[in-house]
C-alpha cells in the first residue's frame, strides 16, 4: 500500500518525542507550552505479565499456548502503539508543529545485561516509529530525526546537558526547572 505525499505545513518549533524501553513507551515534550506527556506505562506491565504467563507455560510443555500467548501480547501492544502514535501526530497537528525523534538504528547492537537484553527485545520502538511516520506523512507532519546521545539529559528549552531529577534538571552551576 503506497501512502500518497500531502503537502506538509510551516512548522515554527518541534515536538519531541523520546521512545523508551522501560516505564512509558513515548514521553512528548511540548516547547510551546512546556508541558511532557508520558503515553503507553501499560506496555511494560503487559511485557511483564505475558512474560511470566510465557515462562510457567513452556515449563509444563505447553508450547502451542505459548505461541497463542506471544500473538496476543503483540494484538495488545501493536493496538497501543497506533493509539500512541495517532495521539502524537495529532497533538502536532493542534500545535503547527513538526516531531523530532530519536534514530534509534543499531540500538539492539550494544552490549548489555540480559534483562535489559529481553526488555529491548521485546521493545517494539520500530512499530511506534513506523505507525508515527506514515501517520504524519498521510496528515504532512515534517518528521526530523535526532542522535539519541545526551537527549534525555538535555534540557528541551535551553539544550543544556546536565543531570535530571524528575522534571528538575541540574547543571554543575545552574539549577532550572524544565
Amino acid at each position: 500500500m503506497s501512502i500518497p505525499d500531502v503537502e506538509g505545513y510551516k512548522t515554527e518549533n518541534y515536538i519531541g518525542v523520546d521512545l523508551n524501553t522501560t516505564g512509558h513507551s513515548a514521553v512528548v515534550g511540548n516547547p510551546k507550552t512546556c508541558k511532557v506527556f508520558k503515553m503507553g506505562k501499560i506496555a511494560y506491565h503487559i511485557h511483564k505479565k505475558y512474560e511470566n504467563i510465557r515462562r510457567y507455560l513452556q515449563k509444563k510443555g505447553k508450547y502451542r499456548k505459548v505461541k497463542q500467548i506471544r500473538n496476543r501480547e503483540q494484538r495488545i501492544v501493536s493496538d497501543m502503539n497506533h493509539k500512541i502514535s495517532r495521539k502524537i501526530v495529532n497533538m502536532a497537528m493542534e500545535n503547527n508543529s513538526g516531531l523530532k525523534m530519536e534514530d534509534l538504528k543499531g540500538i539492539r547492537n550494544a552490549k548489555s545485561t540480559k534483562s535489559f537484553r529481553y526488555s529491548l527485545n521485546s521493545w517494539s520502538f520500530y512499530q511506534l516509529r513506523q505507525m508515527i511516520e506514515y501517520k504524519a506523512k498521510l496528515l504532512g507532519v515534517r518528521i526530523v530525526y535526532v542522535d539519541p546521545e545526551y537527549t534525555s539529559q538535555e534540557c528541551s528549552r535551553c539544550g543544556l546537558i546536565g543531570n535530571r531529577n524528575g522534571k528538575m534538571l541540574s547543571a554543575p552551576t545552574v539549577v532550572t526547572p524544565c
